[in-house]
C-alpha cells in the first residue's frame, strides 16, 4: 500500500503541542520521564519493575475476562507470557465507540501491536500489546455512532453510568442497517457475521467490544483489559484513598498547568476530588461537603471513614477519572509505553509530578500514527491536477485559484499592474507635493482605493476563471471531500467496515506494515 508521509506541521491540522512533540522540542523534557524515542523505551524497559504480586492479579484478570471466548493461538501465548518476570507491555486505551467508530480508534491499535513486536524483538525479552477500554466512560453521546460511506449509523439510547455497562437493547435494528450498506461479496458477508456474532441483545457493550475487537485484532496477539474490575481495583485502592484523603491529583496537575502554560492550554481540568462513584446507571462526582463527602446525581453520602470503608469493601464502585486512569494503568500493567493521539498526549504531559506522588512509574508516552486513505483514482488524479500531497492540506479557495490557473491559458495575476499603479502613484506623489504638501494623504487615499479596485477585478476574474474550469474544480472537490469528510480529517469520522467489507482482513496486515508510531509523520495511503 503506497504511502505518503508529511510532516505533522505542515498538515496545519494538530496543536501546537503535537508539533512540538513530533519535532523533539526539547520544551517538552521536562513533562516526561523518557523521550519518544527508540532510546527511551529502552531506558524505560531497563527502569521498569513489577511486583510477583500484581503479575499474579493481572494474568487470574484476563483469564476471568476472557471466559467464554477463545482464545487459543496468539492472545493464550501473550497472557501467559506476561507470567513471565521479565515481560513487559505496550498499552494503547480508547472509549467502546460503536463498531469500532473513528478510524483513528484502529490505527491505535495497530500501532501498539506492531511497537510491541519491534520492542520484544530488539529487547530480547517479552513485549505484550494491550487494549484498556474504556468502559467506565458515561458520555454515551460519544460512542453510540459510526459514520459509514458518509451516512451516520445510530444505537439508539439513554445514557445510564458506565457506558460498558450498558446492554444492547436494540442493536438488532441497528445491524440491520449496517447489512445493507456493507455491499456483496465473501468479505462483506464476513463482516456481517462478525457483527451479529458479537453485538448480540443482551450483552453489554463490553462484551460486544472485547469480541469484536478480539475477532479483528486477536490474530495479531492484543490482549485486551477491561478495568471495570474488582480485583485490578483493589491493586489501584491505595491510590484511591490517597486522592480522598489528600487531593494528590489537582496539586500535581495544577503545578504542571503552571509550568505548560507558556505555550499550552491545559487539557483536562484537575477537581479537587478526582475519583467517580459507580452505581446502576450513574458514575457519579464526589464533593466534599461539610465534614461529609457527598456523591452526585442523588448518591449516597458519607462521613469520611465510611468513605475510605466503603472504597475498601467495595473497590468495585470507585472510577478514576481522565487524569487518574493513566496511574491507575501502571500499578496494574508492566507498562513501558502508552500511545495515544493528541488530545490524550496533551493531558499525559499534565501527569509527570502526579506520578511521581504517588511513586508510580510513567512509560514512554507516543503519539499514534494520523492517517488518511486516497483511492487510486483520487491519487491520479491529484497528479494530474498538479498538486503534491502536502498540497492538498493548504486552504481550499488557494488550491482551487491554483488548479484553475494550472489548466487555463488565460492570465488574471495583476502582479504588473500593481506594480505600474504604485508606480503611477510615485510619480503623482511628487507633483501633488509640489503643488501642496498636504496633498499627500489624499495621494494615499486613491492609492489604497485603486489599490482595492484592482484586487476586486482580480478576484472576480478568479472566480470567472473557476467557472470555466469547473470539471477540473469538482475533481479536487472530491478528492478534498474524500480527505476531509465534513471538513475535518477523515480518521476522526470515517468507520474501518466498509473498507474491510472490500479489501477484506488482510487490509489490516498491509496497514500494520505501514503505520509506524515511531515515524512521526502524517500518512497519506492510497488504496489499490
Amino acid at each position: 500500500m503506497p504511502a505518503h508521509r508529511i510532516l505533522y506541521a505542515a498538515t496545519h491540522r494538530f496543536s501546537k503541542l503535537v508539533e512540538d512533540h513530533a519535532a523533539g522540542d526539547p520544551f517538552l523534557d521536562d513533562f516526561r520521564l523518557f523521550p519518544p524515542t527508540q532510546a527511551g523505551l529502552e531506558q524505560a524497559a531497563s527502569a521498569r519493575a513489577f511486583s510477583a504480586e500484581h503479575r499474579t492479579v493481572l494474568v487470574k484478570a484476563l483469564h476471568r475476562q476472557y471466559e467464554g471466548i477463545d482464545i487459543e493461538g496468539p492472545v493464550r501465548e501473550n497472557i501467559d507470557r506476561l507470567s513471565q518476570r521479565d515481560a513487559l507491555t505496550v498499552t494503547t486505551g480508547h472509549q467502546l465507540c460503536l463498531f469500532t467508530g473513528p478510524l483513528y480508534f484502529p490505527f491505535k491499535l495497530l500501532n501498539t501491536i506492531r511497537l510491541a513486536r519491534t520492542l520484544s524483538g530488539e529487547l530480547k525479552r517479552p513485549v505484550v500489546p494491550i487494549f484498556w477500554m474504556a468502559s467506565e466512560d458515561h458520555d454515551r453521546a460519544e460512542i453510540d455512532h459510526a459514520w459509514l460511506a458518509g451516512k451516520k449509523i445510530q444505537w439508539p439510547g439513554a445514557s445510564g453510568g458506565a457506558v460498558g455497562r450498558l446492554t444492547l437493547v436494540g442493536i438488532e435494528a441497528v445491524l440491520a442497517e449496517v447489512d445493507g450498506m456493507l455491499g456483496t461479496g465473501m468479505d462483506a458477508d464476513r463482516v456481517r457475521v462478525e457483527l451479529r456474532r458479537c453485538y448480540t441483545p443482551g450483552s453489554t457493550l463490553a462484551e460486544a467490544t472485547r469480541r469484536f475487537v478480539h475477532a479483528l485484532f486477536g490474530r495479531f496477539g492484543l490482549v485486551i483489559l477491561d478495568g471495570d474490575d474488582r480485583e485490578l481495583k483493589k491493586l489501584f485502592m491505595p491510590v484511591m484513598r490517597e486522592e480522598l484523603l489528600n487531593g494528590i491529583t489537582q496539586r500535581s496537575v495544577s503545578y504542571a498547568d503552571e509550568r505548560l502554560k507558556e505555550r499550552y492550554p491545559s487539557q483536562a481540568h484537575a477537581r479537587t476530588i478526582n475519583v467517580f462513584h459507580l452505581r446502576p446507571g450513574y458514575r457519579s462526582r464526589i464533593e466534599a461537603d461539610g465534614d461529609h463527602y457527598q456523591v452526585l446525581d442523588g448518591g449516597p453520602r458519607f462521613t469520611l471513614d465510611e468513605l475510605l470503608l466503603d472504597l475498601e469493601v467495595r473497590p468495585q464502585d470507585y472510577s478514576p477519572n481522565v487524569l487518574l486512569r493513566p496511574v491507575y494503568q501502571e500499578v496494574v500493567l508492566p507498562n513501558i509505553a502508552y500511545i495515544g493521539g493528541g488530545g490524550e498526549l496533551a493531558y499525559w504531559m499534565q501527569l509527570k509530578w502526579l506520578f511521581q506522588a504517588v511513586q508510580a512509574p510513567m512509560p514512554v508516552v507516543l503519539l499514534r500514527t494520523s492517517a488518511a486513505f486516497l483511492s487510486a483514482k483520487q491519487e491520479k488524479q491529484r497528479g494530474e491536477l498538479g498538486l503534491s500531497i502536502e498540497d492538498l492540506f493548504k486552504p481550499a479557495h488557494e488550491l482551487r485559484d491554483r488548479v484553475a490557473h494550472h489548466f487555463s491559458v488565460l492570465d488574471t495575476d495583476v502582479v504588473d499592474e500593481q506594480q505600474e499603479l504604485d508606480a503611477f502613484f510615485q510619480r503623482l506623489r511628487t507633483r501633488t507635493a509640489a503643488v501642496d504638501a498636504t496633498l499627500g494623504a489624499s495621494t494615499d487615499a486613491a492609492q489604497v482605493r485603486a489599490q482595492r479596485l484592482l484586487m476586486n477585478l482580480q478576484g472576480k476574474m478568479d472566480r470567472a476563471l473557476r467557472r470555466k474550469e469547473k470539471v477540473h474544480i469538482d475533481r479536487l472537490d472530491g478528492v478534498l471531500e474524500a480527505l476531509f469528510p465534513a471538513g475535518g480529517l477523515q480518521e476522526r469520522r470515517d468507520n474501518l467496515l466498509p473498507m474491510l467489507a472490500a479489501h477484506g482482513p488482510e487490509l489490516l496486515d498491509r496497514l500494520l506494515e505501514t503505520l509506524d508510531p515511531l515515524a512521526m509523520r502524517f500518512t497519506v495511503l492510497v488504496e489499490d
